[in-house]
């Protein structure tokens, strides 16, 4: 009988801890939440936005993302994008990138808007020459920069729209300077 009474009390003793604990950290764990997310856009690869036929090609991107602080965000992604050779009849090059970015809004009641900046692997393929193509440029992995402009549109409490125009500074041979403009849907969990 008494080692029930005991094995009670221990019970007690353990679901009170667990109670506080779980209060303590209830508020940072609800202010940190997290998104997976897919977009895509048109990419410019001058370098520059003067001519809008030079927003020819595309890209497609997938991203995970948490909430580090209210207006702070950091973000992994992977993107596929395509850019045109540096010389004449070459082939198109394929470029795989994994960045990682902080983004810092500003917040009103339905959308926020702010910068990103980050950096990461870019992994430059071109594609095989096709008749009366030939190879101008190398396979390349390089670093790279990135940075533009974001806005967060809310939706509901688990999806929001994205709007943004993001630039790459990949430092491979040509120097590449692609700006991308996109859209995306992100679920928040």
């Amino acid at each position: 009988m008494k080692a029930l009474r005991l094995a009670r009390l221990a019970r007690a003793a353990l679901l009170s801890v667990l109670a506080a604990a779980t209060l303590l950290v209830d508020p940072v764990a609800s202010a940190q939440t997290f998104a997976l997310g897919a977009g895509g856009g048109l990419l410019n690869d001058t370098g520059s936005a003067e001519n809008l036929k030079s927003f020819s090609t595309g890209a497609g991107y997938g991203f995970v993302e948490v909430t580090l602080d209210p207006g702070i965000l950091m973000q992994g992604r992977y993107t596929r994008m395509q850019l045109p050779p540096t010389a004449e009849n070459g082939p198109d090059i394929d470029v795989d990138a994994a960045t990682l970015s902080v983004a810092y809004l500003f917040k009103e009641d339905w959308w926020q808007a702010g910068f990103v900046v980050g950096g990461g692997g870019y992994f430059l393929r071109p594609k095989s020459p096709g008749e009366g193509q030939v190879v101008t440029d190398p396979s390349e992995s390089v670093f790279g920069l990135n940075g533009g402009l974001l806005t967060i549109f809310t939706v509901n409490r688990r999806f929001n729209i994205r709007l943004e125009a993001v630039g790459h500074l990949v430092r491979d041979v040509s120097r590449r300077k692609p700006i991308v403009v996109s859209a995306a849907v992100a679920w928040r969990f």
